[in-house]
């Protein structure tokens, strides 16, 4: 084998050395109040009105994620009410911040309730263009004013992301299991998998 070729070598195998120690972006969890467990209705009535609980929002953050939840982010409740009658929502309003152009990406909302049982997986999917930080939201039906009152906490995470060129990001569902069997420990892996709701 010739100088040149040994030299060769030596890079590759220094090059695939370095490249294997270098350690992955750690996974980080934030974590805070999402505000009153209350839900203001009609002429001052409120759901869990005598109560001074708040909600607790949990956001998973991946920095592998071409996409990045900004802050920390959660679901609220509110009750919209029109000429004939009233509804229950879940509500979320946070930005979202890209590493590069994406075509779609999906975040998740683990919710549980005030016994720390998993109530449902929420589904924020968005086929879009997205190239900077941007301001998003979305709602779903609540559908009984019981879900409402005990809902009490939430994970967020991206679970999906499609670049412009063509890369499929998924998400660590190991690290979000962890998280979530912090509030119950029946929580399985199907639980992250929303099932079909209606949206309003």
């Amino acid at each position: 084998m010739t100088k040149t070729c040994l030299t060769i070598a030596s890079i590759i195998i220094l090059a695939a050395v370095a490249t294997a120690q270098t350690p992955k972006p750690a996974i980080t969890v934030t974590r805070g109040s999402g505000g009153s467990v209350r839900t203001p209705l009609d002429y001052n009535i409120s759901v869990n009105k005598e109560s001074s609980l708040s909600r607790e929002w949990i956001t998973i953050h991946d920095p592998s994620s071409p996409l990045a939840l900004i802050d920390n982010v959660g679901v609220t409740t509110r009750y919209v009410r029109d000429q004939y009658r009233g509804e229950y929502r879940y509500s979320t309003k946070l930005t979202v911040e890209p590493s590069e152009p994406l075509a779609a990406f999906e975040i998740r909302f683990l919710l549980f309730d005030i016994w720390g049982n998993h109530l449902q997986t929420l589904s924020m999917t968005r086929v879009m263009d997205l190239a900077a930080k941007s301001d998003i939201s979305s709602e779903w039906n609540a559908f009984t004013e019981n879900e409402v009152s005990e809902y009490y906490a939430s994970i967020a995470f991206v679970a999906r992301v499609r670049t412009q060129g063509g890369r499929v990001f998924n998400a660590d569902t190991m690290r979000v299991l962890e998280e979530a069997r912090k509030f119950s420990r029946k929580f399985s892996p199907e639980n992250l998998e929303p099932k079909p709701a209606k949206s309003p």
